[in-house]
């Protein structure tokens, strides 16, 4: 009996040793023309919907429900030509997405319709952030870049009406930048902006401690302006007090006193001209900083604020490309969208282990089947594999214990043959849940224990 239990105690340390060796992996490009990423959401490992814009622009909404394998284009009852900018999704059902004339859309259908919910003429969406079904914030440029205030923006119910904050900053030579905001809580909020004035040798960071309808205060922190001007592009705070940010000139700074003030620190080695495009922290503490050099993306990593730095390598499609936005749901998933105003190819990168589904082979199967997965007990990814004697709709989801919805693996039409679907669980809690196939004429269900 302690032979026994000795061998499943090093089972289970193997398997943990297995997937605790996370990396970069590439997952997929968006279909054809593959329009270049703006901002993601991802409200799980499954689940990730994007917006994208291409040249005119095209109304490029898109869902994943298999971790970014495939993607499905979600664009009805949005204008013919618009471009997504900022994106918030609570689950593969309902999501806000806004554009570059700052109108917000909702959808509760998974995007099979869209609803208009705010327009502001002359603005432009930075970010969305819904919190609930009801609670959310939008950060939308000036409707002039000069003596208008910010679009600084809140509901209450699900976005039916959007309330603009009554003592929001007025611009003065400036506007936002996509994505170039965070906060820790309801009530601690960042944000920069761009100077737009020639060779600019600041841009303000701003910054509220009494929640996105109190008061912002502005920094001027110190930075280095091209014929565009000085740009702070990329925010990032682990707590209420220390945090950074990263400007458009290759300037990196930290804050220890919640943005009040900033200092320089010592740039990632090998790096001296550079433009730092997105940063993100994860639940641990460590802050990830996407720089653009020499035309393609590098990635590096920080847990004591710019002191020391680790580099994270990227996959080829990554490495040539622009990182436009990064979103971790725990400290080892993670996941990172492709792309730049100039047009390049969109695509998605994950931190941690792969999750999509494949077509095991050539073959096709004379009954419908649904495999236990492997491995199971699991930690933090298994695999199940299913097999469709003819195509269809297939939908596949996951229940607690309680038999309570966590997630939508697969909610669309397939090829007939046998099929392997990787399903991650680090969003989820340790405990036993039930996988369930729902097709034409075929139902089943099955167990599974995720132990973390």
């Amino acid at each position: 009996m302690k032979k026994l239990v000795s061998v499943l105690i090093g089972l289970m340390l193997m398997l943990n040793i297995a997937y605790s060796q996370n990396s970069w992996t590439f997952v997929s490009y968006l279909p054809a023309p593959s329009p270049s990423i703006n901002s993601i959401s991802a409200p799980s490992a499954n689940v990730i919907w994007a917006a994208a814009s291409v040249a005119g622009g095209a109304a490029r909404i898109y869902r994943s429900v298999n971790g970014g394998l495939t993607w499905v284009l979600k664009n009805t009852g949005l204008p013919a030509t618009m471009n997504g900018y900022g994106i918030s999704a609570l689950d593969s059902m309902t999501c806000w997405i806004g554009n570059d004339i700052m109108t917000i859309y909702k959808t509760t259908d998974g995007g099979a319709s869209w609803v208009s919910q705010l327009n502001v003429v002359g603005s432009f969406t930075d970010g969305i952030k819904m919190f609930d079904a009801n609670t959310g914030w939008v950060y939308a440029d000036p409707t002039n870049v000069t003596g208008q205030p910010y679009q600084l923006r809140y509901t209450t119910n699900g976005g039916t009406t959007w309330t603009q904050n009554a003592t929001a900053p007025v611009s003065s030579t400036e506007y936002g930048v996509i994505n170039a905001w965070d906060w820790t809580d309801n009530n601690h909020i960042w944000f920069g902006s761009a100077n737009t004035t020639a060779n600019a040798t600041f841009a303000k960071v701003y910054r509220s401690s009494t929640g996105f309808s109190g008061t912002f205060t502005a920094t001027s922190v110190t930075g280095t302006g091209g014929s565009t001007g000085c740009y702070y592009q990329a925010v990032a705070f682990t707590d209420n007090l220390n945090g950074m940010v990263g400007s458009s000139g290759g300037n990196i700074k930290k804050t220890v006193d919640g943005g009040v003030t900033y200092t320089a620190v010592a740039n990632p080695p090998g790096l001296t001209t550079f433009a730092v495009m997105n940063m993100s922290k994860d639940p641990s503490g460590k802050i990830r900083v996407a720089i653009d050099s020499s035309g393609g993306a590098v990635m590096w990593t920080t847990t004591n604020f710019g002191t020391t730095w680790v580099r994270e390598q990227l996959p080829l499609q990554g490495s040539s490309s622009t990182i436009s936005h990064m979103q971790f749901l725990t400290a080892n998933l993670g996941f990172a969208s492709l792309g730049s105003p100039s047009g390049a190819i969109g695509g998605l990168l994950k931190y941690g282990p792969v999750t999509g589904v494949t077509n095991n082979g050539t073959e096709i199967p004379n009954n419908y089947a649904l495999e236990q997965n492997y491995p199971n007990p699991f930690n933090p990814s298994t695999v199940i594999k299913f097999s469709l004697p003819k195509s269809g709709f297939v939908t596949i989801k996951v229940y607690n214990s309680m038999g309570k919805e966590v997630e939508t693996l697969i909610s669309e039409s397939m090829s007939a043959g046998n099929h392997m679907l990787s399903f991650d669980a680090s969003a989820l809690s340790s405990g036993l849940y039930f996988y369930k196939i729902i097709t034409s004429g075929f139902t089943d269900t099955k167990k599974m224990l995720f132990v973390k």
